[in-house]
């Protein structure tokens, strides 16, 4: 390891260190303040946020633009910007209360469950259920709350770059009684696996994230969207059921179970896949519709375009055909090394028995 590597390495494990401390410093401070005080505080400090950081505003602005269009004034954009900003602020706060929350009548002091009926109908079918979430309300909050109501429970998550971090949210999860997978390319056995044990998954799809995926309309525009929900679907007979965490008016919350979305099997897998991956981003859409101040709008949603990936696509070729030139190449030189030496020893052995 160069000089250059282990400063780095030594430098990213103390900044990694001293941000593990903040945040449980900051988890500290606001579970002993009262949730009222800290949701004032915090929609203070989020709106001073939206102010003084113009790339976040430009990029949150330009996507309600993508989706929006003129169907809303340059005013209400600003407004549903703002409120991204403080209910991600309040998602944080209301996550920390509930940490020490470990029990359904616990969450019930913030939470009423609608439409469990729905739920509980397709897990009892013991086939599994997908759980179709999004990043739509405090997300973190929402994943735990089907093992808290009684649901055996897995999500697939991609570690964070920080691994104390990731211990730390990873550990929360786990300790609400929910399983938790790392996303890599030996994680789908393990999840079909629980799913026909007739588990719950947790999953995701209304981001746009480097997975195998298609292009599906969302807001109007053509989106590149995960089919991993759908895969999963086909592959088992599991039930997709869409599941929303929304902050309501007087700060409480409802989780709300729907009905399943039916699986469309056609016996033609890119079709299936296609179709039904937009119907599970219909559902996602109109739960972003219902609440948008609570979606996450500093996100790239619209950033991969077909030229785009064709673009990376072409890039990912002629970086792997370099590579195996520079493989042959390299080849070719060591045996070129070697036979001179091969001509000089054969030449010496020539010589002695003459």
């Amino acid at each position: 390891m160069s000089a250059r590597d282990l400063w780095t390495k030594i430098r990213r494990g103390v900044k990694y260190t001293i941000l593990v401390w903040l945040i449980r410093g900051l988890i500290f401070v606001i579970r002993h303040i009262p949730r009222q005080f800290n949701l004032r505080f915090y929609r203070r400090l989020a709106l001073l946020g939206y102010r003084l950081a113009p790339k976040l505003r430009k990029k949150m602005l330009a996507n309600l633009d993508l989706a929006y269009g003129d169907t809303l004034s340059a005013q209400q954009k600003d407004d549903i910007a703002k409120g991204c900003l403080v209910n991600q602020a309040w998602h944080f706060v209301d996550y920390v209360h509930t940490i020490n929350c470990f029990r359904r009548e616990q969450f019930a002091r913030y939470i009423d469950f609608v439409g469990e009926e729905n739920l509980r109908r397709e897990y009892d079918k013991g086939k599994g259920v997908i759980c179709l979430f999004n990043h739509c309300g405090p997300w973190e909050l929402a994943v735990i709350l089907p093992p808290v109501m009684g649901y055996e429970t897995l999500a697939v998550s991609r570690a964070l770059p920080n691994p104390r971090i990731n211990n730390i949210i990873v550990g929360y999860r786990e300790s609400r009684g929910m399983k938790n997978i790392n996303r890599n390319g030996k994680a789908y056995p393990h999840l079909i696996e629980a799913i026909n044990k007739g588990e719950c998954l947790i999953i995701m799809i209304d981001q746009d994230t480097k997975v195998k995926g298609c292009y599906i309309d969302f807001f109007g525009r053509t989106a590149f969207t995960p089919v991993g929900a759908a895969r999963l679907a086909l592959d088992t007979q599991a039930s997709v059921v869409p599941v929303h965490l929304i902050r309501m008016p007087d700060n409480r919350y409802e989780f709300r179970m729907y009905p399943a979305i039916e699986t469309i099997r056609t016996g033609n897998l890119d079709d299936d896949l296609r179709t039904n991956t937009i119907n599970y981003t219909k559902a996602m859409e109109r739960f972003v519709r219902e609440a948008p101040e609570q979606w996450v709008w500093m996100h790239d949603r619209w950033h991969t375009t077909p030229e785009i990936e064709q673009a990376w696509l072409e890039q990912h070729r002629a970086n792997k055909a370099a590579e195996a030139q520079r493989l042959a190449d390299l080849q070719v030189q060591q045996q070129r090394n070697q036979h001179p030496a091969k001509r000089r020893f054969g030449f010496v052995c020539r010589c002695k028995c003459l």
